[in-house]
């Protein structure tokens, strides 16, 4: 039995979901997980949420690119690669922009808080996070001074995936 290309995929969908279902429970567990570094932890702590977590760590994230690469693939066959490149852009850039900017900026600036880096104030600080020339916490800094991608890596790092299997997608397809 043949399936039409342009039916969707409820099953990877699925599988999508519960992959990152159990990403968000893997960090939060890392706020309560014994023995392990992490931006801040929690008094709490759990030896045996260590296995658990050593146990998904073999597999987690081979799933999460296993379907990325799945998705992507499906898409080539029924857009350009120009439509596949604009898609994956703004799926993946834009929510890695607002990420560094909204979401990622009040985790630093708590992990700054809990390790007593600087006094309350949290727009001084995002003034500073978002200025890549900013002095202030300079033995902090990576290549754009404060401003980080922290745990969102994924998004880039699929998006540059994609350009790659874009690239070679003639080579490799029929």
């Amino acid at each position: 039995m043949t399936q039409e290309i342009h039916v969707r995929r409820y099953d990877i969908d699925w599988l999508r979901c519960l992959a990152f279902l159990l990403l968000i429970f893997y960090h939060v567990g890392m706020y309560y997980v014994f023995d392990w570094g992490w931006h801040i932890k929690s008094a709490e702590q759990s030896v045996w949420l260590q296995d658990v977590m050593v146990w998904s760590n073999q597999w987690r994230m081979s799933l999460l690119f296993f379907i990325s690469g799945l998705v992507t693939s499906l898409a080539d066959h029924k857009l350009s690669h120009w439509a596949i490149l604009k898609e994956r852009s703004s799926r993946l850039l834009l929510p890695l922009i607002f990420g560094m900017f909204v979401i990622v900026a009040p985790q630093v600036y708590y992990e700054g808080l809990t390790q007593d880096l600087f006094e309350p104030g949290y727009w001084d600080f995002w003034l500073h996070y978002i200025n890549p020339n900013s002095e202030f916490l300079s033995d902090h800094h990576g290549p754009i001074g404060l401003l980080t991608w922290n745990h969102l890596w994924f998004l880039p790092y699929l998006w540059c995936y994609s350009l790659i299997l874009l690239a070679i997608s003639p080579w490799i397809t029929q």
